[in-house]
């Protein structure tokens, strides 16, 4: 099928499923995603491997916005108010789960390398899937504030973690010479590939906050804001930074410059569903569910870890935080999807790493079809449950204030 009949499907179909799971009260984004597994190559092959690269594009949009509302979870008044407890909470779950499954997959006879890097990829939180579901729920309270401060802090823990890994392996296998040298070559792009997108956000949030003052019209609004997160992932791509980073510090600029910075959440709330909905059909059209049959040991251990990890760091970091009791009881079922960064960073490590790239993505491609489809309804089950699902909408900027 060309492009453009494919989108119109993708569209259509994701309509259809969004009903028919509302239906069976499951999840409105793991419905996209099995519609989107259903339309892929792996079972009808209705949206092609050409029809997705294609269609990157609008992927790139979405994720962009996603990360932008993201980013927002970092207005300073309201991280004061939650940070202390989100950061001790973020920091023993991600540590936790490192650990567990580095261990794990070690004792199962892989090499320190890949055992390294697997545990740091676990630590991610797929920030898009979670943020559709209490979307979708309408989600306001503590563990919803608790929810959206980790997958954030997450994901910029396992970016952390992974380049730290990373540079460290490349560290080992340079060749003899001037340590100092070595090292800078090996921290300097770690460095830059943060700092560097951090700027660039900045530098985009800054510029968008002045120009938000001569843009009221909803309209616009929304075409000021996906031309600077375009731009910004292009800048990215250019400087080679990281995109995720970067539109993160997007949100987080101009929800803290900008008194305008609500009038963006709500102009994003009401018109990104069909980006969403494209971005997540998608996003199961690219899952090859024959993956699952490669899943093997390692790839069990991972699971059984990060599923054990997330579930106790979750718990021990609530208690040690002292956090609320809607968050001790709620938050470790809400940790589990993971999706987009995982597999951003698997085909960064076949740059990087091109050796142990293939032990590495073979786990994390079956991995994430299994928490894409029993994330969601972890978060789903733990938001009702705690009393924080709303019939009644709630806007996007109250979802994440």
């Amino acid at each position: 099928m060309n492009d453009i009949g494919s989108l119109g499907v993708i569209l259509l179909l994701a309509l259809l499923a969004g009903h028919l799971v509302k239906w069976l009260r499951v999840p409105e984004v793991t419905g996209y995603l099995l519609a989107g597994i259903a339309l892929g190559p792996s079972v009808l092959g209705w949206v092609t491997s050409d029809n997705l690269s294609a269609l990157q594009a609008f992927s790139e949009v979405a994720l962009g916005l996603i990360l932008f509302s993201i980013g927002t979870v970092f207005e300073a008044a309201h991280f004061r108010r939650i940070g202390r407890e989100i950061v001790i909470i973020t920091a023993i779950e991600a540590a936790l789960v490192a650990l567990i499954v580095a261990a794990g997959i070690r004792l199962a006879g892989q090499p320190w390398p890949v055992a390294l890097l697997l545990g740091a990829m676990a630590i991610e939180t797929a920030a898009a899937s979670t943020l559709m579901v209490l979307r979708e729920c309408a989600a306001r309270g503590k563990l919803t504030d608790a929810l959206t401060g980790v997958f954030a802090l997450d994901n910029l823990l396992c970016l952390i973690a992974f380049n730290l890994v990373a540079g460290g392996i490349q560290f080992s296998a340079s060749p003899p010479g001037s340590t100092l040298q070595n090292l800078y070559q090996t921290l300097g792009p770690i460095i830059w590939q943060l700092v560097g997108a951090a700027a660039l956000g900045y530098v985009a949030g800054f510029l968008l906050s002045i120009w938000s003052v001569r843009v009221v019209e909803h309209g616009e609004q929304l075409i000021l804001l996906a031309g600077c997160v375009l731009l910004c992932v292009g800048a990215s791509r250019l400087l080679h930074v990281s995109s995720m980073v970067a539109n993160l510090a997007v949100g987080a600029t101009v929800i803290n410059l900008s008194e305008h910075g609500r009038r963006f959440l709500d102009s994003l709330g009401k018109t990104d569903p069909p980006l969403y909905a494209i971005f997540f059909v998608l996003a199961g059209a690219d899952l090859n569910l024959s993956m699952l049959a490669t899943l093997g040991v390692p790839g069990m251990i991972y699971v059984a870890g990060r599923l054990t990890g997330k579930f106790a760091g979750g718990i021990l970091g609530s208690h040690i935080a002292g956090a609320a009791e809607p968050i001790r009881r709620g938050l470790p079922a809400g940790m589990f999807a993971q999706a987009g960064l995982a597999i951003g960073l698997t085909m960064t490590l076949q740059r990087l790493l091109p050796g142990w790239a293939p032990a590495v993505t073979t786990v994390i491609l079956a991995a994430v079809i299994v928490f894409e489809i029993i994330g969601p309804f972890g978060v789903r089950w733990t938001i009702m449950r705690n009393g924080e699902s709303n019939p009644k909408p709630v806007r996007e900027g109250e979802l994440l204030g």
